[in-house]
């Protein structure tokens, strides 16, 4: 029997480990070039691509899984979605390892999505808009802001880069860098850009989100951040012991 993991977070870099201390064989599903590296370092077999859940299902049985643990990013809705359903469709137990949300926000404009963003932007006429959005979204901002200059901060790859260039971005409009970020770092960054409002995702507090709001506190410009998806689901646990006790109850019965 084994586990499918929806990995490429830092999370799921830690279940991996645990997992591999304890003995449980694991895939780990990724989509990033990214992803892929960082659970290779644990020597358990690792699959890249986007899964639909039918896909997931015939791999649940072609593999003999026994269980999902979904450890992808807060803002990765439609994968969650997708293998609940294929946990649901292939009669197997379904565990969401959702990292812990920042529930101080104040001091940021807080909306609900991409499109809100954009739009309360827009509103402001800000001419100058620094992104800690990541990759996935860059598209949007970039079509949407058409009066905007877009500066960004990304993974530093190959891959992301040249999203970034087919984007028609240029050198100075990305920081290619690895989080986490200091509040000193975010502070840096920021006000190299020029930028008059900062735009993040609510990714919880291994996303830093304090010290970005913070930060643009203290250069006295605007932080909007971007607030999760709401989704409903059947089982959660946010740490390495909770995760722990639901596989030794699940071995139980």
């Amino acid at each position: 029997m084994m586990k499918l993991l929806f990995g490429g977070t830092a999370e799921s870099t830690e279940i991996l480990e645990f997992l591999s201390q304890q003995n449980i064989p694991v895939t780990t599903s990724v989509v990033s070039d990214y992803g892929r590296h960082l659970a290779s370092k644990f020597g358990q077999n690792v699959v890249q691509g986007r899964m639909s859940a039918d896909q997931m299902v015939a791999f649940i049985k072609e593999n003999d899984v026994d269980e999902i643990i979904d450890a992808s990013h807060p803002f990765a809705d439609i994968v969650s979605q997708e293998a609940m359903k294929a946990a649901n469709q292939a009669g197997i137990p379904y565990v969401r390892f959702e990292r812990q949300a920042t529930i101080d926000l104040s001091g940021a404009t807080v909306v609900h999505s991409t499109e809100e963003a954009i739009a309360y932007i827009k509103e402001k006429e800000y001419k100058t808009v620094y992104l800690g959005t990541g990759s996935k979204t860059l598209p949007l901002f970039v079509h949407g802001l058409p009066e905007s200059r877009i500066v960004v901060r990304v993974l530093p790859t190959s891959e992301v880069l040249k999203g970034c260039e087919e984007l028609g971005l240029v050198p100075d409009q990305i920081d290619a860098i690895k989080a986490p970020f200091s509040k000193e770092c975010n502070k840096e960054l920021l006000a190299r850009s020029k930028a008059e409002v900062f735009v993040s995702k609510e990714s919880g507090s291994i996303g830093g989100i304090r010290e970005k709001i913070e930060g643009c506190q203290e250069l006295g410009m605007d932080c909007v951040i971007i607030s999760r998806p709401i989704v409903n689901y059947p089982k959660v646990v946010s740490t390495i012991e909770e995760l722990e006790t639901h596989l030794k109850k699940e071995v139980n019965g």
